[in-house]
């Protein structure tokens, strides 16, 4: 009897049902109240704001864009001449063969307007050509990476161009090679010809005179309004004096100033229009700007 009031598992044991052990147990916690969390959140897992904040670098397509500015330098291991100069940079763009066609164009015609030395007109020390230049490079999506056309531009469409610096600019040590000589006995050679038949050189020069007098009607298109406007001018009229009566028909006013571009190149203002390839009936662009 007492071994059997001695067991633990007896009607008289002080733990009814039997003793307590690890497996009776709950295995599982208890449900949780609302509102508390199941597991207590790690450093680890929290979001810092400084974790969440992420540099904005913008489209990757984009490039960095500064505005357009001269390059100045000087040649040291070549002396350059205006006409080798010349002669390289026309085969330079003649021999582009990668990226698109239109943006090479375009680049060799903002180069064509920086190359020009300022006019009398202007007296702006290059100014107006820069402004001309960079409003091209906008119209055709032209970026460039640091504004100096030395270190290369993009298209629209991330093309890189590259371009070496003797066709960005003019070497401040460039040699103007002239044939003084020369040309002073061509001159010497026209006089004396003049001389022998001088009345025939006054019929010849009046003749030219006459012939070159006479008028041509030339119709140009507004980028600022899309209108044509007609001027009629003597065709041996400089572009520059063209220009002056497209501007009084338009009636532009004194802060604005045209540019004319003739199949795909800008026309000099110190030549003629038909020295410059324009033919009799075609349209110009007339590129208005403010000045």
């Amino acid at each position: 009897m007492g071994c059997c009031f001695s067991r633990s598992a007896g009607p008289n044991s002080p733990y009814p049902g039997g003793i307590p052990n690890a497996s009776a147990r709950h295995i599982n916690p208890p449900p949780l109240s609302l509102g508390e969390s199941a597991t207590a959140p790690s450093p680890a897992n929290q979001d810092s704001p400084r974790r969440r904040r992420r540099r904005d670098r913008g489209p990757l397509d984009e490039h960095i864009n500064k505005p357009l500015r001269r390059h100045v330098w000087a040649s040291v291991d070549r002396q350059w001449a205006r006409t080798e100069l010349d002669t390289e940079r026309a085969e330079y763009f003649d021999t582009r063969v990668t990226a698109l066609p239109e943006i090479w164009q375009t680049l060799h015609n903002v180069l064509q307007i920086l190359w020009e030395p300022p006019t009398q007109e202007t007296n702006d020390d290059g100014q107006t050509a820069l402004q001309t230049a960079q409003t091209m490079l906008r119209a055709a999506e032209i970026s460039l990476p640091t504004g100096n056309l030395v270190n290369g531009a993009y298209d629209s469409f991330g093309n890189f161009y590259a371009l070496p610096e003797w066709v960005v600019s003019d070497p401040q040590n460039i040699v103007e090679r002239e044939h003084c000589k020369d040309s002073l006995g061509s001159g010497d050679d026209e006089t004396q010809g003049d001389g022998e038949n001088g009345e025939m050189s006054k019929e010849e020069k009046g003749k030219d005179v006459v012939v070159d007098s006479k008028q041509i009607q030339v119709r140009a298109r507004l980028s600022e309004t899309g209108n044509d406007v007609t001027v009629s001018v003597p065709k041996t009229d400089m572009v520059r004096s063209v220009i002056k009566k497209m501007a009084t028909e338009a009636e532009l006013s004194s802060s604005k100033k045209i540019r004319l571009a003739y199949m795909g190149k800008m026309l000099k203002e110190n030549a003629t229009l038909e020295s410059q390839g324009w033919q009799d009936g075609h349209i110009v662009n007339a590129l208005v700007f403010d000045r």
